[in-house]
Parts: structure tokens; sequence; C-alpha cells
């Protein structure tokens, strides 16, 4: 029952950014501009093997670090093909596949570095998928995200989880994760946790998977 339950949100998940795909232009052009400075910070800590989920159309391939080994996955068919074309404009040579989150077709410990950028506030249940992506993260490696997040404030704060379920029930989107609770349920240690942007609405967050594996 479980396994059906996971399997039909992936796929309602799927369906809908593959709607959205088609319209990801105008949400680029209007939170880039604000966003870029932080998914540049993000990307000058990955090193080494890096797998980047959830990448959607490709926003983060101008970051990249010269020489990387990127594999880049999205559960979105359509946005991984806007996110092709965009590794060829830029000559940047990246592997994609097609893949969930929450189900990666990789063997444990397979890249020294994970990345998650603006995934995790549409995911129902995170502290699984964060689990699977420190799965396929060798034990000294780093797991890296970027999300915007529930401001810890006393008036925004509340608003917002007032707002939370009108916003998920719109868009697919949580506003008021709170995205270190949920890597500390996982099981990671939290080596550095940086509040960005305006009233700290974004978090980076750079995390080391479990140790005693290799």
């Amino acid at each position: 029952m479980t396994e059906n339950r996971e399997n039909t949100l992936a796929g309602e998940t799927k369906a809908r950014w593959d709607r959205l795909a088609k319209h990801y232009g105008l949400v680029e052009f209007l939170s880039e501009w604000y966003l870029e400075p932080f998914r540049e910070i993000l990307w000058t800590y990955a090193t080494g093997r890096i797998l980047e989920a959830g990448a959607g159309t490709g926003l983060n391939i101008a970051f990249y670090p010269a020489e990387a080994r990127v594999t880049a996955t999205d559960l979105s068919g359509t946005m991984l093909r806007r996110a092709r074309e965009r590794a060829r404009e830029q000559h940047v040579d990246v592997t994609f596949e097609e893949a969930d989150l929450c189900s990666l077709p990789f063997a444990d410990g397979s890249f020294d570095t994970a990345v998650a950028t603006f995934v995790f506030c549409s995911m129902p249940d995170p502290v699984a998928c964060l689990r699977e992506m420190g799965r396929v993260t060798k034990a000294g490696g780093r797991i890296l995200l970027l999300d915007h997040v529930r401001v810890e404030r006393p008036l925004i704060g509340p608003l917002m989880d007032r707002l939370n379920t009108a916003t998920v029930r719109l868009a697919g989107e949580h506003i008021n994760h709170r995205m270190d609770e949920f890597v500390r349920e996982a099981g990671y240690e939290i080596v550095e946790s940086r509040r960005l942007g305006f009233m700290g609405i974004i978090q980076f967050i750079v995390a080391r998977p479990s140790q005693g594996r290799s």
C-alpha cells in the first residue's frame, strides 16, 4: 500500500512538472535575477563526482565547477530536455538521467557531492528523499542544499504556516519547511547553515552523510 501511494505521488509530481516545463521560462525570468547569487555560492562547495538531483531546466549549469563530472537527474523528462539544450548552448559536458530523487538508480556512495536546489519545497516527505540522496553520497562527501524556507519571525512565520495549505494545493509548494530539522532527522550532520536573502527566506546547508560507509 505504501509503495503504491509513493508511486502515485511520484506520478502526480512528474505530471505537474511536465506541465510546468512548458511555461517555466516565465518563472525563470521572474526569479533568477534574485536567486543566481545564491546558486553561485553553493556551487563553490561542489567537488569530485557530483550528483545534481532535481536539475529541472538546468539553471545551475552555468555555475558548475570547471572540469566537473556532473550527473544531472530530474523526474520530469520535459524539464531535462530543456536542461540538455542549455548544456549544449553553454558547451558544458553533463550526463543526464531521468530519475526520481526518492528512488535513485545509483549504487551506495557513488558521488562525492550531492546537490539539490529549490527541490525539497515541493516534496511531501523530504526526510525519506534526503536519506536517498545521502545513500548515494560517499561517507566523506557533502550534501549541498539550497531552498526557500519558513521565515523565523513572530508574525511572518505563523502567516506562512497558515498560507502553506493553499500554496501546496495550488502549486505543490511548501513555504514553511524547516530544512535544518529535516536534515537532522535524516541522520546527517550539518557542517554549515546560512540564512540568505530577504528576512533569511533562503537557506543554504552543507551536510555530511552518515559515517561508517565506504
